[in-house]
């Protein structure tokens, strides 16, 4: 039928494209257009230049004549129909440029990852032809996946500049540790489980949760450790993976005697010291360095999490791993309904307890909590609408994608919050599925696997002291080959990579070099003062 395939519409001044009742182009001079939309177009360094709709290619060699050396350019076409006809004409070929044909948000973030995604600070948006327009919300959504991947990484850029050196400085007070402890992927369970944050949420589920105790496993958040216990429902397993020493106050009203910590191997070292062997790691790789290499290389590295940042999230990853029954979440509200932080019982509701008085009523300190942040509005679990910040919304994308491709087992029992993307189970159809489970007391079981020995523990830490004690000769000296430099700071990158600046390993600066080796020092200092005490 006429009208189903885009045509060419030949003008006085070059041809432009029609489909669907859209000219791409303005009749009267359609090369033109495009090149004057390039020509003035001026982005800031360091930009993503987004062009929604490849049309014919129009303008996109003069936009690269423009374009600073530190800019890219991402052109998506969302119609195979439109690409066929753009890939009959001559389009410019630059590294600087990258045609992707998609629909798909996600095959947009990995366009902007292999383009390097570090190498952005911003997407901008330039329009070469009015093809968007035929798909606008799917453009739209294009754009919000390149606006979230950029500011995602920047938020764990901050985060490594802030958290790197606390983190490395966790991992070799933990090491010595995995000669009694567990990988997690020894664990196991046949019954269902149920995943509990510390969200207000949890308190409404604690009645059904006591009643039908023996019949699932327990996974915790650590923050919600206090409410559980003081409800007499003392998990199975607490997830943590705080590397401050924020959450230590959350164990500081007990555990149960069977209860096990699953902890990440850079998490604050003193949580694991208090469940010896009950005790199980894995690591969440925070960032890509060689040292998780290397530990791999040994079999010292443990079971690998993604690395999801919040401890609500990495304990449902938890849970599907555990079992393959039915995962329940709880108190995972990612938001603040009723404008409250916290379950009752907390340690933050706890504190805020403490500290109220006479001329500070009990409350105060959320409403100036709440007040101090950048609050947006949400559709909660029933259509209505919740607070919640940016922070707390990412942690909820990122449950969304640990649930994916799980949908007929995993359900949210909770009832306030932020809406999951998964199914909302009723209290009836809950203690249903749960009273279909075997009452044991035997919820977890370990597989019978080797553990790691001291000497493996020993000959780990007395490499990687070897190796910062070289790379701090090395960069004193400078006598060695750039190459053999460049390999040796790649091999002791956990020693700076919370550095603020970008270094060119190809020719890093002395200032750099000196702070490598301040740095590399201080590592085989620690490495040192930990292998006396083994």
């Amino acid at each position: 039928m006429p009208g189903e395939e885009p045509h060419l519409l030949q003008t006085e001044k070059g041809p432009t494209l029609q489909w669907r009742g859209l000219s791409l182009y303005p009749p009267g001079d359609p090369i033109e257009y495009a090149r004057r939309k390039a020509r003035v177009f001026s982005p800031a360094p360091r930009s993503l230049v987004y062009v929604p709709s490849l049309g014919l290619g129009y303008g996109l060699s003069e936009l690269l004549e423009r374009l600073p050396g530190d800019c890219a350019i991402l052109c998506i076409e969302a119609f195979q129909e439109i690409m066929a006809m753009a890939l009959k004409g001559e389009l410019p070929h630059d590294p600087r440029l990258l045609i992707v044909r998609t629909t798909d948000p996600a095959a947009a973030a990995a366009a902007l990852k292999s383009l390097g995604g570090g190498r952005f600070r911003r997407v901008v948006e330039l329009p070469l032809c009015a093809g968007y327009r035929l798909a606008p919300e799917v453009y739209a959504d294009l754009r919000r996946a390149l606006d979230s991947e950029i500011s995602r990484y920047w938020h764990n850029r901050l985060t490594l500049i802030a958290m790197g050196s606390l983190q490395i400085r966790n991992l070799f007070s933990n090491v010595p540790l995995l000669a009694d402890a567990a990988d997690f992927a020894s664990l196991s369970s046949p019954l269902p489980a149920v995943v509990c944050g510390a969200g207000p949420s949890l308190e409404q589920s604690l009645p059904l949760l006591r009643e039908l105790r023996g019949r699932f496993v327990l996974i915790a958040a650590d923050t919600a450790l206090p409410t559980l216990m003081s409800a007499g429902c003392a998990p199975d397993v607490v997830v943590a993976l705080e590397a401050q020493t924020a959450n230590l106050q959350d164990f500081l009203s007990g555990w149960g005697a069977e209860t096990c910590l699953a902890c990440d191997i850079s998490s604050h070292p003193m949580p694991p010291r208090l469940f010896s062997g009950r005790l199980f790691f894995f690591s969440s790789k925070f960032a890509a360095l060689s040292i998780f290499d290397r530990m791999d290389k040994r079999g010292l590295l443990p079971l690998q999490f993604p690395a999801l940042g919040s401890v609500g999230v990495a304990a449902v990853h938890a849970a599907l791993r555990l079992t393959r029954g039915p995962v329940l979440l709880t108190g995972l509200d990612f938001s603040f309904p009723g404008l409250r932080t916290h379950t009752r019982g907390s340690p933050a509701h706890i504190a805020m307890l403490r500290a109220a008085g006479r001329c500070r009523p009990v409350g105060l300190d959320a409403y100036q909590g709440l007040a101090a942040r950048s609050l947006v509005t949400m559709p909660d679990k029933h259509g209505n609408n919740v607070k919640t910040d940016r922070v707390l919304a990412s942690y909820r994308d990122a449950l969304k994608g640990e649930v994916e491709g799980e949908a007929t087992r995993v359900a949210d029992i909770g009832v306030e919050g932020l809406a999951l993307g998964i199914r909302l189970q009723s209290p009836a159809e809950t203690r249903r599925i749960l009273l279909g489970a075997p009452l044991s007391s035997r919820r977890l079981v370990r597989a019978d696997v080797t553990g790691h020995s001291l000497a493996d523990v020993r000959a780990f830490l007395d490499e990687e002291r070897e190796l910062l004690v070289s790379a701090g000769e090395a960069t004193r000296q400078l006598s060695i080959a750039p190459l053999e430099l460049r390999a040796l700071l790649r091999a002791v990158e956990h020693a700076w990579v919370h550095f603020p600046d970008e270094p060119d390993l190809d020719a890093p600066d002395a200032s750099f070099l000196a702070r490598v080796r301040v740095a590399s020092a201080y590592y085989a200092e620690r490495i040192e003062r930990i292998e006396s005490v083994l």
